[in-house]
């Protein structure tokens, strides 16, 4: 079974035009949301930032859609194009800001 099959939730890549970016606890801009789904996310940054198994907290960040989300995550995995992280206990208004992000570039790619 591949990596695709084992996934629990869908994904979508976000186009490299996309406003959405990702930043630290402090504000710190870290840099491109480039992959998203309900599980987590993958942020186009220095894949030195963070270690798999860390538990960061993050702020996703649309301006085109108003959100502005503070969650916590875990970090799963770090390549060369940056750190995917898994979302840690979604609460509800979260996976809506989520699922508004996903839908949004869904339709373009589909």
């Amino acid at each position: 079974m591949d990596q695709a099959e084992k996934r629990k939730y869908e994904r979508v890549t976000l186009p490299p035009e996309a406003a959405a970016y990702v930043e630290d606890a402090n504000g710190k801009k870290l840099g491109a949301l480039r992959v998203i789904g309900q599980g987590g996310l993958l942020c186009e940054c220095d894949p030195k930032l963070y270690r798999p198994g860390q538990m960061v907290t993050l702020r996703i960040v649309d301006p085109s859609e108003g959100i502005e989300r503070v969650l916590n995550c875990e970090v799963r995995y770090s390549e060369e194009k940056g750190i995917g992280f898994a979302f840690d206990d979604l609460g509800p208004d979260s996976a809506v800001e989520i699922g508004v992000i996903i839908g949004k570039y869904y339709a373009g790619h589909r």
